[in-house]
């Protein structure tokens, strides 16, 4: 699999003032996500995360019109939203983005900061973190992979048990 980073900047115009060193990055981005085979689309969890999704998603579908993306909302926590959190971001992709099918992933900082701190994934680190098991089920349909139950640890437990 070959993953690409595009970050934000969907725009056509190839002379904006800013882009000056890069010319056609925006090109560079609007072809990659042309010849994907999936676009994933991920936002923060919180009302400008929330914006900004809600208006990459708008600008992607200005500029691609048959890309339907694969909508992540990372982050999902109680705090920066009233009420039930996953039930209101929801109701708002589906208000202002047309988006019904989401996959949150719930915050785990802890989690992340100890892969990171280690250089390993959150997988090797917290497998049993939310955050990873959230992630599973979109990872798995994105490989063409089937998730099977995790058996490692009741492998070990009768391996001991035999000794």
């Amino acid at each position: 699999l070959t993953v690409v980073d595009c970050g934000f900047c969907l725009e056509q115009d190839e002379e904006l003032s800013y882009d000056t060193t890069a010319p056609r990055r925006n090109g560079a981005t609007l072809t990659t996500l042309a010849q994907a085979d999936r676009v994933v689309a991920v936002g923060a969890a919180d009302p400008i995360g929330l914006q900004r999704l809600v208006r990459g998603l708008t600008e992607l579908s200005a500029a691609l019109p048959d890309r339907r993306p694969h909508v992540v909302v990372n982050r999902l926590r109680g705090g920066p939203i009233n009420g039930e959190p996953r039930s209101q971001i929801a109701q708002a992709l589906s208000r202002y983005a047309g988006v019904e099918n989401i996959t949150f992933v719930p915050h785990d900082q802890a989690g992340f900061d100890q892969a990171i701190a280690s250089g390993r994934s959150i997988g090797e680190i917290a497998p049993d973190s939310a955050a990873r098991q959230a992630m599973l089920p979109l990872v798995a349909q994105l490989a063409g992979v089937g998730l099977t139950p995790r058996r490692r640890a009741r492998s070990r437990q009768l391996l001991r048990h035999a000794r």
